[in-house]
């Protein structure tokens, strides 16, 4: 009892050091459980994985192989340790034959992509939302779009980056405290398995040729394109990095009172109502595709391809494809138009972009669906000394006049 009492005496004398040791304690404890849970998770991804490599093949098949484009620069520089810790083994154990390329650049993927020419029964994309955008753009680049192509090679995606919209909409689950190493694992493992799906993929291109004999070539995107002031003031969060996690929120604080963000979104946008299938969509499509053939589609909508067009006024514009719609009863693919309202006070702009962290969307005035977009900013909207820019699955590009095209169920993807 003595000793209790005076065990109890020691840590009232020296309390400081007292709540200082128990802290660390604490933390010990807690990093030596989430290891420990870790790794129990990890055995048993690797006793499945394990399975699929241990199929005897056929004497005429080759090993499976993929080609990983590995962005290691994505979530801060963590992508390729990630990768190394809870894909690539399981990869391994599988059976499959894996080569890594990791980019050393911005847009580097979609040249590497264009140029790849060895045979690989797929593509995994370790990263964002952008390295994805740039792998899907290298493969539409590489076969000018026909699906007939795209569709052969399927993509898998890692969710590796800071921002994985899609990923987070292909890999829903409700996990528990280990959620990212269970993203990764199933990502992988959908892999392995080869379950597959197709989705749409949305191609811009710029209305401005400044010199034909060099056009610009489109940009795919598989996500969202935004333009605004939300999209501004997110892109500028890695300012207050001396924040820590805290930095999301600050950014809406701080910026909200600032005047370089684009608080009017003026111009023109004209689109197209979606169709589901009709004899212009079909013959477009054979058109896109170099088919000739007597087959005809005998379904007649004669407002497919019908333009209307409105003016645009409005603090936001967000265009988002059917892979990021919660609504699992939509019939049909099509391009989702988003109006923020006109204008915004400091205190609604704070509340929204908080909102937006915890992907919420509130403040929007006007729903539209579309399958082809033309957008005109207005010639004036560019203020003196600043660019404006859109977000193209969360990369940057100039804004400029654009058409956008929906290919629907272009690209075929492992879920």
């Amino acid at each position: 009892m003595s000793r209790i009492v005076g065990f109890f005496k020691v840590i009232r004398n020296n309390w400081k050091k007292s709540v200082v040791g128990a802290g660390v304690l604490s933390y010990g404890v807690s990093h030596g459980l989430e290891t420990y849970q870790t790794n129990l998770l990890m055995r048993s991804y690797c006793e499945e994985a394990v399975k699929f490599g241990d199929e005897a093949l056929p004497a005429h098949q080759r090993p499976r192989h993929i080609t990983v484009i590995l962005n290691p620069t994505s979530n801060k520089k963590k992508s390729k340790k990630l990768f190394e810790k809870y894909c690539e083994p399981l990869l391994h154990l599988a059976g499959i034959a894996v080569t890594i390329i990791q980019t050393e650049q911005e847009g580097q993927a979609r040249g590497i992509i264009e140029k790849l020419n060895t045979q690989t029964d797929a593509i995994i994309v370790a990263g964002g939302d952008g390295t994805l955008s740039d792998v899907v753009t290298g493969l539409m680049r590489k076969y000018n779009g026909n699906s007939a192509y795209t569709k052969q090679c399927p993509i898998g995606i890692l969710p590796l980056g800071e921002i994985n919209r899609t990923a987070n909409h292909l890999f829903n689950k409700k996990y528990d405290n280990l959620s990212l190493v269970h993203q990764l694992a199933d990502a992988t493992m959908a892999t392995i398995k080869g379950s597959t799906k197709y989705i749409d993929v949305v191609e811009l291109e710029s209305l401005e040729n400044p010199d034909p004999e060099n056009p610009i070539k489109p940009i795919y995107a598989v996500g969202q394109i935004e333009w605004g002031a939300w999209r501004d003031a997110n892109a500028q969060k890695d300012k207050y990095w001396y924040l820590g996690s805290l930095r999301r929120y600050a950014t809406f604080v701080f910026c909200g009172l600032k005047n370089n963000l684009n608080w009017s979104i003026d111009g023109t946008l004209k689109y197209t109502d979606p169709c589901s299938g009709c004899s212009r969509c079909y013959q477009d499509i054979r058109n896109q595709q170099n088919i000739t053939s007597s087959k005809k589609c005998k379904i007649i909508n004669n407002k497919c391809g019908e333009y209307k067009e409105m003016p645009i006024s409005s603090t936001e514009l967000s265009l988002i494809s059917s892979n990021l719609s919660d609504n699992s009863n939509d019939t049909q693919s099509s391009v989702k138009i988003y109006l923020g309202p006109e204008h915004v006070t400091y205190m609604d702009f704070v509340k929204e972009g908080w909102r937006r962290i915890k992907g919420e969307k509130n403040l929007v005035i006007k729903t539209l669906e579309a399958k082809d977009i033309e957008l005109f900013p207005n010639a004036n909207l560019k203020q003196q000394g600043q660019q404006q820019y859109f977000s193209i699955d969360n990369e940057e590009y100039e804004v400029k006049p654009v058409k956008l095209r929906l290919f629907s169920n272009a690209v075929k993807i492992f879920v």
